[in-house]
């Protein structure tokens, strides 16, 4: 290509505005936010889970996240570097401790910390830092391989407008490559005054790298001279000097979105990076794309800049008869100020339109209510008291009402659809609700969005509690609510729904502390079919296995249908993975929930939701006899939570109330309350048929408390 003809003078606009646009567009996908970071939670798998989920869910994916249970193990990754960040979920208290590679860049750990804080606050926890980012202020940066690799560059620059674009002797050849070998020599000893105080040995790496990177960068910025003149020196400060401009002002490749942060690795600079942090002990198992991107760019460069002497002599002294040096060295001048002008010009420009990054939208924080005093509770007459209190507006009346024990002498109650009073500054009806009962005290439970405490789906899909399971931990207590997903058919019936399949809700609960939500996963896709048991029903902790209970008819039965009984079980950890359940098909256990078999049969069936709890080692199965139009009350009890179950005589009835507008439904079982021989607390839900009766008066819907004996043995 002649020197100076059209062809070359596009060649070289395109390319300067390649280097241009992708420094520009580089600039503006900085925002300073984390880009997939690699991190791991330390804690048991039933918290650690849910959460990894979560993180990874965050708009922006500021972090791709890991969980595992054990400390020493975490340490290993981050000190190998596939990860640059551990936190350790501390569940005795409110406060974790988030760890950070001994190696990172302080840009990159205050970013780390931020999002971690924002993110922890969530929940109301915070973070406290096993090594404050400000110690890591004397590390090598991303402008140490800039310089290096620049200086490369720039060499072939300087002897190609001292001695022109080739090399037409060979002694200018040996000339160009001991210039080279000095360069490379004083960017060795550069390295090694860097890495002071550290060891001889990682001292000697950085001696290493720099050096291989300048080697790397005048090679081929020599062999692109050679073989394409000025376009080839242009392709030259594009790939060496434009590509790691935007990893150089983000300051960290976690800190760039791809396809510039993938760019930016693969550029002489980059992988100049990669191995400087290598040196310094973080980051040793994935050295080796940027080692092939040096290695492959030096022996490139050095094999065309022999080779080409050799193999196109003719073709290279032709050309360069075709322009005089002082030509040369004027084009050349010109190209490389332009650009470098452009250049800058740009990235002050693009600076200076940058704007900050906008919050991402977190989950919501669980807060309590205002103590409404309840007084002692000491029997039945205190529940019910307890029941007619004026309470908080967040809670005026609801149904359902299962509860489980916490670990600190508090307990937890569910509520279905859940009325609010006129005060209440968010949504006046809601799916579901919590109320924490402590020691003479009630507090309602709220998300910070005001709505229910498990959120309807985005389709509008909310969640009827069914169940409580409690299991108490060091320091908090894991609390499993099993839910069933509900779905409005007519807002103008009572009975204008439909139920789409089951769900768990997973919160921890400090010992003294607010429950706070971290899980809802939907079990199963969403379907109406009543043959497909609803699990979580009911539900019972017994030694290492969570057993769920599950209500299955067909559909459309004749009224006074009840339901029949199946289980399955799972480890309590690992409750929100349904392809650890397993379901008894009558002789044992299996993978196949098709396979359920039935523990109580439809015939004078249990209710959709009922209780199952055992007690003195012998298992109870309790509910209204017939569902909804049914009366009686009725205990089925077995020697094992797998059946079978046999049906005791009815312990007391409770007619549905329809004919009269008076709703009495879903008797429930209270094990743990106010426990004693021979007997159990029992809950039944109240409602009306007639709305605008109970938006008057609200204890129309509360639950009423009885005690009834157990069936003799």
């Amino acid at each position: 290509m002649r020197p100076g003809s059209r062809r070359e003078v596009v060649l070289c606009a395109v390319l300067v505005l390649i280097a241009l646009g992708w420094i520009v567009t580089g600039l503006r996908a900085d925002s300073g936010e984390l880009h997939e970071a690699p991190v791991v939670l330390v804690g048991p798998d039933v918290v650690t889970a849910p959460l990894v989920k979560q993180v990874n869910a965050v708009p922006g994916s500021p972090f791709s996240a890991g969980a595992v249970d054990d400390r020493a193990e975490a340490a290993e990754l981050l000190e190998s570097g596939d990860v640059v960040a551990v936190l350790d979920i501390d569940l005795t208290g409110t406060q974790d401790e988030l760890c950070l590679a001994t190696a990172h860049r302080p840009a990159l750990a205050h970013a780390i910390q931020a999002d971690v804080e924002r993110i922890e606050k969530t929940r109301g926890r915070t973070v406290v830092l096993a090594e404050p980012p400000d110690r890591l202020e004397g590390r090598p940066s991303s402008w140490v391989t800039f310089a290096t690799a620049l200086a490369g560059f720039l060499l072939v620059c300087v002897v190609s407008l001292v001695w022109g674009p080739f090399a037409r002797t060979l002694p200018r050849l040996l000339a160009r490559l001991t210039a080279l070998a000095a360069l490379t020599v004083g960017a060795g000893i550069w390295g090694w005054s860097l890495a002071a105080p550290a060891p001889a040995g990682e001292r000697m790496l950085m001696a290493t790298v720099l050096a291989a990177m300048v080697l790397a960068a005048g090679a081929l910025t020599f062999a692109c001279e050679i073989v394409g003149g000025l376009p080839g020196l242009l392709l030259a400060a594009t790939v060496i000097v434009a590509g790691p401009v935007p990893l150089l002002l983000a300051r960290d490749r976690l800190l760039l979105a791809d396809p510039w942060a993938i760019g930016s690795r693969w550029t002489i600079a980059g992988a100049g990076e990669s191995l400087t942090w290598a040196a310094t002990g973080a980051g040793r198992t994935h050295i080796t794309q940027p080692v092939v991107t040096i290695v492959g760019s030096a022996l490139l460069g050095l094999i065309v800049l022999v080779a080409i002497r050799w193999l196109v002599r003719v073709d290279v002294e032709r050309e360069v008869a075709l322009v005089s040096v002082r030509s040369w060295r004027r084009n050349l001048g010109l190209v490389l100020a332009s650009a470098t002008c452009l250049t800058v010009l740009a990235t002050a420009v693009t600076s200076a339109l940058h704007s900050d990054a906008v919050p991402r939208p977190l989950a919501s924080l669980a807060s309590t209510t205002q103590c409404v005093p309840s007084g002692p509770v000491e029997d039945v007459d205190d529940l019910n008291r307890i029941t007619r209190l004026r309470a908080e507006p967040a809670l005026q009346g609801g149904d359902v009402g299962v509860s489980a024990e916490l670990g600190d002498e508090r307990s937890i109650w569910m509520f279905g659809d859940t009325l609010r009073g006129k005060d209440f500054s968010g949504a006046g009806f809601v799916r579901n609700s919590m109320l924490l009962v402590e020691p003479d005290c009630l507090r309602v439970v709220l998300p910070e969005s005001g709505g229910a405490i498990i959120p309807d789906r985005d389709d509008g899909v909310g969640y009827w509690p069914m169940s409580v399971t409690s299991l108490d931990k060091p320091g908090h207590t894991l609390v499993v609510v099993a839910a069933q997903r509900v779905r409005t058919t007519d807002s103008d019936d009572v009975f204008g729904f439909e139920a789409l399949g089951p769900a768990i809700a997973q919160f921890v609960v400090p010992d003294g502390g607010i429950p706070q939500l971290i899980a809802v996963t939907d079990i199963g896709a969403d379907d109406a079919d009543t043959r497909r048991p609803m699990w979580g029903a009911a539900a019972a902790v017994s030694g290492e296995w969570l057993y769920l209970y599950g209500t299955a008819r067909e559909p459309d039965p004749p009224f006074g249908t009840g339901f029949a009984l199946h289980v399955a079980r799972v480890a309590p950890d690992h409750v929100a993975d349904p392809d650890r359940w397993t379901y008894w098909d009558g002789t044992g256990w299996t993978k196949r929930a098709s396979a359920s078999s039935e523990l109580i049969p439809v015939t004078d069936g249990v209710s959709q939701t009922l209780s199952v709890f055992e007690r003195d080692g012998r298992w109870y199965a309790f509910s209204k006899s017939g569902e909804f139009l049914g009366e009686n009350l009725v205990f089925w009890t077995s020697s094992s939570p797998t059946g079978p179950f046999r049906a005791r005589p009815p312990v007391g009835t409770l007619p549905s109330g329809v004919a009269r507008g008076e709703l009495r439904y879903m008797p429930l079982a209270h094990p743990d309350i106010l426990e004693e021989p021979g007997s159990v607390i029992v809950s039944y839900s109240r409602n009306s048929t007639d709305f605008g009766a109970v938006l008057r008066n609200p204890l129309l819907y509360r639950p009423t408390f009885i005690r009834v004996d157990l069936p003799a043995s």
